[in-house]
């Protein structure tokens, strides 16, 4: 399984995640501080499309302002998810890279990174629903979380403003709690 592989089960997670999001549940908050569900869908819509545009075009702008949400933000995730699938089979390669700040970055290393974004933020999801009762979808399938765990230390190394410290979790944790916890999370909230 490649970046391509790594992204779409990412995706797969986040979206099942978010497909058990009821109509009443978009106030709920998230472990992502003065954030809310419909606030962390907007943002993940906004991430896969800048994601997918970057694929497509080879170059990431972060300066782009987001677009305005849809009616529907679970059925827009789902929308954005399939343009950047398409996207990342169609687009990408070894030799495909793409400029970010004036830099080449590997395509690659562009999807995995946002695999990582897509996936924690699925959990965020989760994690929501988890702490307000409802049912909660499963944790982050081990092999996607170990994976993601394996290659973190070099898309995070920069992680001011963008995770908050890694939190300690027992030896025995699960890859997908692990992973979490790297980020910033605190596990036991899912």
């Amino acid at each position: 399984m490649g970046a391509t592989g790594l992204l779409a089960g990412a995706i797969s997670y986040a979206l099942g995640a978010c497909a058990l999001i009821g109509p009443g549940e978009l106030t709920l908050p998230t472990p992502c501080p003065d954030w809310d569900l419909a606030m962390l869908l907007v943002h993940l819509g906004d991430s896969m499309a800048d994601l997918e545009t970057a694929l497509r075009t080879g170059c990431l702008d972060p300066d782009r302002p987001p677009g305005p949400p849809g009616a529907d933000l679970v059925e827009e995730v789902r929308d954005r998810a399939a343009q950047l699938l398409c996207a990342a089979y169609g687009y990408m390669g070894p030799e495909r890279f793409v400029t970010i700040g004036g830099l080449p970055v590997p395509a690659g290393l562009v999807a995995c990174t946002g695999a990582v974004e897509i996936a924690v933020h699925g959990w965020d999801v989760t994690a929501a629903r988890a702490r307000a009762g409802c049912s909660s979808g499963p944790p982050i399938p081990a092999p996607l979380a170990t994976r993601m765990l394996r290659i973190c230390p070099l898309l995070v190394a920069g992680r001011e403003g963008l995770f908050a410290v890694p939190v300690a979790v027992p030896a025995q944790a699960s890859p997908g709690d692990r992973l979490v916890s790297y980020l910033g999370r605190h596990p036991a909230e899912q």
